[in-house]
C-alpha cells in the first residue's frame, strides 16, 4: 500500500473522488452480494484501486492496487485507458487489509 500525500489533490478533485467512492459503496450495498465477494470482483476488474479514510479532520488515501501498472505507464509513451476503483475505508487499517487481500500486497503475503 502506498499512502499518497494528501496535498497532491485540490479540494474539488478530492471531493469528486470521494463521491465516486461513496457510489461504489452504495453499489456494493445495493447488490445484496456478500461484501468480500463484491469487493473481490471489483478489485479484479480494476487496473488501479484507491482507498480513502478520515484521519483527524483530513482525508487520507492510498494506492491499493496498480503500482506496477503506473510504473509501466510512466516508462512508456503511449496513452492508456484505465479502470479505476475508488473505495471508502473506515480507517487506514481497513485500506491496508484491502491491499493485502485484493491489491498489490497480496503477492507479498
Amino acid at each position: 500500500m502506498r499512502i499518497i500525500d494528501k496535498h497532491q489533490l485540490d479540494a474539488d478533485t478530492l471531493r469528486r473522488e470521494l463521491e465516486e467512492a461513496r457510489r461504489v459503496q452504495e453499489q456494493c450495498l445495493a447488490s445484496g452480494v456478500n461484501h468480500s465477494t463484491w469487493m473481490g470482483a471489483a478489485f479484479s476488474g480494476a487496473d488501479l484501486a484507491y482507498g480513502y479514510w478520515k484521519e483527524g479532520t483530513d482525508i487520507a488515501y492510498a494506492l491499493l492496487k496498480g503500482e506496477e501498472r503506473l510504473k509501466a505507464i510512466a516508462a512508456g509513451s503511449e496513452a492508456v485507458q484505465l479502470r479505476i476503483l475508488r473505495v471508502p475505508c473506515r480507517e487506514e487499517a481497513e485500506a491496508a487489509a484491502m491491499c493485502l487481500v485484493w491489491g498489490d500486497d497480496r503477492a507479498a503475503a
